[in-house]
């Protein structure tokens, strides 16, 4: 393994590959929402629509509260918490990424 295949370029490449995906899949899902609408094919509510868009909701903090906690001490206020939501095509494009990394390193 060479210097350009670290660890911190490998989380860059799959972070980057994630939310492109996620962006993607997401434009996708309005997309064949809005063909739904157009074609009488259930609206927002087709099989391809919710193929895109349906995605899996990992909340880091606490499990009954889907917002961050916020301490607010007057001087500032903190807001701790993190979400991750992620799709069909963010994981395509997390693969894409990875596959994009491997073969972008100089020989």
């Amino acid at each position: 393994m060479n210097s350009k295949n670290t660890f911190a370029r490998l989380v860059l490449f799959i972070v980057l590959g994630l939310v492109i995906g996620g962006v993607l899949g997401e434009c996708l899902g309005v997309l064949f929402g809005q063909l739904g609408e157009l074609m009488n094919a259930g609206g927002y509510n087709n099989i391809v629509h919710n193929f895109f868009v349906s995605s899996f909701n990992f909340n880091i903090g606490f499990p009954d509260k889907p917002e961050p906690l916020v301490l607010d001490l007057y001087l500032i206020k903190l807001a701790i918490g993190c979400s991750f939501k992620i799709n069909v095509v963010s994981v395509i494009g997390m693969v894409v990424g990875i596959y994009i990394m491997k073969w972008s390193g100089g020989r």
